[in-house]
């Protein structure tokens, strides 16, 4: 068994995967470390340079090219399945291809991994100019995830770190402890991947808490990600927005209880509302919306899935809402006045709703 798998999914990644392959070499034994790559059908240079970059590299990869892009989760999630049959490893990094890991960032990762209330772990993630980028994921109580201290200094870094989930570009966790947790709840694989594209390290952390399990940060670990902060509607049915708009609505009705979702409902209208008016700048086009998350929860998959989630689970809704949030600030994006008044009452209802619910 080899000590650490380093999963990578790519696509149109040429610009990229290079330097991220570089820094690997550098930074990790070849002896105990293996990189599987999983490259969602690219059409332009990414296969040649990573081929290229093998040879030079002399790294122990693996390469995956399917014929179709089958998304980011399933990618990795085939990645994982291979890996998992021909190279088994005790440990498992997932790496967004346009991420560049930092000297000695593996070390205290692996440290943080030893202790059995951790479920993942995750690097400090900065941008190319040295701020930061991630410092964790935030979850909304409406299900709206974002990343936390986008653009804030390093020096600036708060002491204590609480992130509902880490951030998928870097996300590290042990295999004993994906394959006991799947166990519980009698799923398999590392992400669900109807999700296709976004909040799957949401949904991931999640699932984690629902047993009991920890998600931190380490900001020893650096890893620098040439992120690009995006947010334009398009009328398309893989545009972001779409995508992370459908998704969280799919993960609150998978994760949480009945009860919890009744209780929610009302705030859900008033969002919707909101969105409606334009308070909110959000994917617009609502119908199209619910009509696929409809689409979604009519499918064979999707019950099964929340009722082994729900069946498996050891923490009430109470605990998770409280590591949720009711504020949504984004550094990325402006904060008007409207915004303001939003935000206080969104607190006040996140403090209202962990007060109320005992479940």
């Amino acid at each position: 068994m080899k000590h650490l798998g380093i999963i990578i999914v790519t696509y149109q990644s040429e610009r990229h995967i290079g330097p991220l392959l570089q820094s690997l070499a550098a930074t990790t034994d070849p002896g105990a470390t293996v990189v599987w790559i999983f490259d969602n059908a690219s059409t332009d240079a990414t296969v040649s340079v990573i081929e290229h970059e093998e040879k030079a590299l002399k790294l122990p990869l693996r390469l995956i090219r399917s014929p179709h892009n089958l998304g980011f989760m399933r990618g990795n999630n085939e990645a994982f399945a291979a890996l998992q049959a021909e190279t088994p490893c005790e440990n498992i990094m997932l790496l967004n291809p346009d991420t560049v890991v930092q000297e000695g960032w593996w070390a205290p990762l692996q440290a943080e991994l030893g202790n059995p209330a951790v479920g993942t772990v995750a690097p400090l993630l900065l941008l190319p100019d040295g701020t930061i980028n991630s410092r964790g994921n935030a979850l909304h109580f409406l299900g709206l995830g974002f990343v936390e201290g986008y653009g804030e200094t390093v020096a600036d870094l708060p002491k204590s770190l609480q992130p509902f989930s880490g951030s998928g570009a870097a996300l590290a966790f042990r295999t004993a402890t994906l394959e006991a947790l799947n166990a519980r709840q009698g799923l398999s694989g590392i992400f669900w991947e109807e999700l296709f594209l976004y909040a799957d390290d949401t949904d991931f952390g999640w699932r984690m808490r629902l047993v009991g399990l920890e998600n931190r940060l380490i900001p020893a670990s650096r890893v620098t990600h040439d992120h690009r902060f995006w947010l334009q509607a398009i009328d398309t049915r893989r545009d972001r927005l779409f995508q992370i708009e459908r998704n969280r609505f799919l993960l609150l009705l998978a994760n949480f209880k009945w009860a919890t979702l009744v209780l929610l409902l009302p705030w859900i209208v008033a969002s919707e509302a909101a969105l409606a008016l334009g308070l909110w700048k959000l994917y617009p086009h609502r119908l199209s919306l619910w009509q696929s998350v409809w689409k979604e929860t009519k499918s064979p998959s999707f019950w099964p899935r929340r009722r082994r989630l729900q069946a498996g689970r050891t923490v009430r809704d109470r605990k998770i809402l409280r590591a949720m949030t009711g504020s949504i600030r984004h550094g990325a994006l402006p904060f008007r006045t409207v915004d303001r008044w939003l935000d206080a009452g969104l607190r006040f209802s996140h403090w209202l709703l962990c007060f109320v619910v005992w479940w």
